[in-house]
C-alpha cells in the first residue's frame, strides 16, 4: 500500500480523497504524528452514501480515528475558507484549531473514485495549498505592519464622524466607471478615457493619481490602503477630490487641510479575530472590504459597489500585476518619477534591477508583459477570483452593513471602554491590582481574548499565550495604544 512507504512531518494537513469503505484509514492513522490531521472528502454522492452505509471488513460500525475529520458536501466546497479560520467546528462535531497548526498540505487518493471528479479534486487541492500558504504570508505581513494597522485604525476612528459615509456612494453611479491602477496598461486606459464620449466616473488607486493628473485628468475618487507615510506624495495636488480611505491607512493621508466631507472610510479586515468581529457589529463601523492586499483590486470592488446595477460597465486599466523589461509602472506615477530622478550618466532610465533580481519570474511567450514576482502573481490570482466572484463579494459587502450611529459620542464611548480595559490590564500585569494569582490570570485572559490588536503582530501572535515572555511583550504594547484612545 502506498501509505506504508510514506513519511509525514509534524504539522501536516492531509487531504484524503474518496476513501471508499474507509480502506487505508487505519493504516494512515498509525503513521501520523499527534499534530497532523486528515480531512476526508468525497465529491461523488453515491460513493459517499455507499461508504457511510457499510463497515470495513466487518459488520460493526467503523469509528474514525481521533485525528480524522469527515466533511460534509458544503464544508468540502468551503474548505479553503475554513482553513483560514482560527478554529472551526465541523458538522460531524469535531472542533479543530487551524491557526498556525499546519505548515503544509499533502494529498492522498484512497481509491480510483477520484477519477469521477478529478478536476474538482485538483482544484480543491490547489485551493487548500494556497489557503495554508496564504495564512503564513499574512502572518509575515502582520508581523511587519500589524501594529501600524491597528494604531491607524484607532486614530482614524476619531475622524469618522466628520467624514462622508461610504454608504452614500453605494449603488448611486449610473455613468460608466473607469478604474485605474498604476501598471503600464494605465497609459492605454488614459488614451481610451480621453477618447471616450460622455462623462464617466473615474476611480483610481492612490499611486495612479499623479499619472492621471499629469495627463489633465482629475478623477472623481482616489482609493488608499497604504499604512505608511511614503504614500503621501501621491496626493500632492489632490485638492478636493473624494478620498476613499481604509481605516487602517495613514491618517490625514490627503493632508490635514483636506475637507473632512471629502473623505469616506471603509473597514479593512486585516485579521480575523474576535476583536474585529465585535468591532464590525458596532453601529458606527463603516462597510468592511476584504483585505485583498492590492489597492487596485479594492478600487475595482468599490467601483462595482458604486455602480447602480450590473448594466453599468466597469473598465479597468493598470491592474497588470506584471511589467515589461525596465518599466514597472506607468509614466507619471511616483515610482516612475523616482526612477527618472535617479537617472544619470552611469544609470539608465530603465529599472533593470526589477527584471533580473533573484525573486523575479519570467512569464511565458504570449503574455502582454515579460516579468512578475511571486507577490504580484498572487495578486493576479486574487484578482482573477475577485472577477469570477464579483457578484457574491459585492452582495456580501452590501448585506453586512447598515447605516448606523456614527456620532462622535458613540465612538468616544467605545474608545473609553478600550482605555479602561487596557488600563486595568496594565495594572494587572504590573502588580498594581492585588488579587490571587488564579484571579489575576483569569482577568488577564478575559481582557486579552478580545483584544488581539495587542499581540497579533507578534511572530507567535496567531494565538493567545499566558507565558511570562508573551505577557511582558503585551505590557510593552499597552502604553502605545493608550495614546490613541
Amino acid at each position: 500500500m502506498k501509505i506504508d512507504s510514506m513519511d509525514f512531518l509534524p504539522g501536516t494537513l492531509i487531504l484524503g480523497f474518496s476513501a471508499v469503505l474507509n480502506y487505508g484509514i487505519e493504516n494512515l492513522a498509525q503513521k501520523l504524528p499527534e499534530n497532523c490531521l486528515v480531512i476526508l472528502c468525497e465529491a461523488d454522492r453515491e460513493l459517499s452514501e455507499f461508504s457511510l452505509s457499510g463497515a470495513v471488513e466487518c459488520d460493526k460500525e467503523f469509528v474514525l480515528p481521533k485525528n480524522y475529520v469527515r466533511v460534509s458536501e458544503k464544508e468540502m466546497y468551503n474548505l479553503p475558507v475554513i482553513l483560514q479560520k482560527a478554529s472551526y467546528t465541523f458538522s460531524s462535531g469535531e472542533t479543530v484549531s487551524f491557526a498556525g497548526n499546519f505548515k503544509r498540505v499533502i494529498r492522498i487518493d484512497f481509491s480510483a473514485g477520484v477519477q469521477f471528479h478529478s478536476d474538482f479534486y485538483n482544484r480543491l487541492e490547489m485551493a487548500c495549498v494556497n489557503s495554508v500558504k496564504q495564512f503564513w504570508t499574512n502572518r509575515f505581513t502582520l508581523a511587519k505592519f500589524g501594529r501600524r494597522y491597528s494604531r491607524n485604525m484607532f486614530r482614524n476612528l476619531k475622524n469618522l464622524p466628520a467624514s462622508k459615509p461610504l454608504e452614500d456612494f453605494i449603488g448611486r453611479i449610473e455613468r460608466p466607471v473607469f478604474v485605474f491602477g498604476a501598471g503600464e496598461s494605465a497609459e492605454k486606459g488614459i488614451e481610451d478615457l480621453q477618447a471616450f464620449e460622455g462623462e464617466p466616473y473615474v476611480l483610481c488607486a492612490d499611486t495612479a493619481f499623479q499619472m492621471l493628473k499629469a495627463n489633465g485628468i482629475m478623477p472623481d475618487g482616489i482609493v488608499v490602503d497604504e499604512a505608511q507615510s511614503i504614500i503621501a506624495e501621491s496626493f500632492i495636488g489632490a485638492g478636493k477630490i473624494q478620498v476613499f480611505q481604509s481605516l487602517c491607512s495613514l491618517p490625514h493621508v490627503a493632508g490635514r487641510n483636506h475637507p473632512k466631507d471629502k473623505i469616506s472610510f471603509y473597514g479593512t479586515e486585516y485579521a480575523q479575530n474576535s476583536f474585529f468581529e465585535g468591532l464590525k457589529e458596532k453601529f458606527f463601523f463603516p462597510p468592511v472590504i476584504p483585505a485583498f492586499g492590492s489597492v487596485g483590486i479594492t478600487a475595482y470592488i468599490l467601483a462595482c459597489l458604486f455602480r447602480k446595477d450590473d448594466t453599468v460597465p466597469v473598465y479597468f486599466y493598470g491592474l497588470d500585476f506584471a511589467y515589461s523589461t525596465g518599466k514597472t509602472h506607468g509614466k507619471g506615477t511616483p515610482a516612475h518619477k523616482r526612477q527618472l530622478l535617479r537617472t544619470g550618466k552611469t544609470r539608465s532610465t530603465d529599472n533593470l534591477g526589477a527584471c533580473f533580481g533573484g525573486n523575479v519570474l519570467r512569464l511565458p511567450e504570449g503574455f502582454p508583459f515579460a516579468w512578475t514576482t511571486p507577490i504580484l502573481s498572487s495578486y493576479a490570482e486574487t484578482f482573477r477570483q475577485v472577477q469570477e466572484q464579483n457578484r457574491v463579494i459585492v452582495s456580501g459587502i452590501k448585506e453586512s452593513f447598515f447605516r448606523g450611529n456614527k456620532s462622535k459620542e458613540s465612538i468616544e464611548d467605545f474608545l473609553k471602554g478600550e482605555k479602561v480595559a487596557l488600563s486595568e490590564l496594565r495594572d494587572l500585569l504590573s502588580g498594581k491590582i492585588q488579587v490571587s494569582e488564579d484571579e489575576r490570570a483569569r482577568k488577564i485572559r478575559i481582557i486579552l481574548e478580545n483584544r488581539q490588536y495587542l499581540y497579533l503582530h507578534f511572530p507567535d501572535g496567531y494565538r493567545l499565550s499566558t507565558e511570562l515572555s508573551f505577557l511582558k511583550r503585551v505590557r510593552g504594547e499597552i502604553d502605545g495604544f493608550l495614546k490613541f484612545m
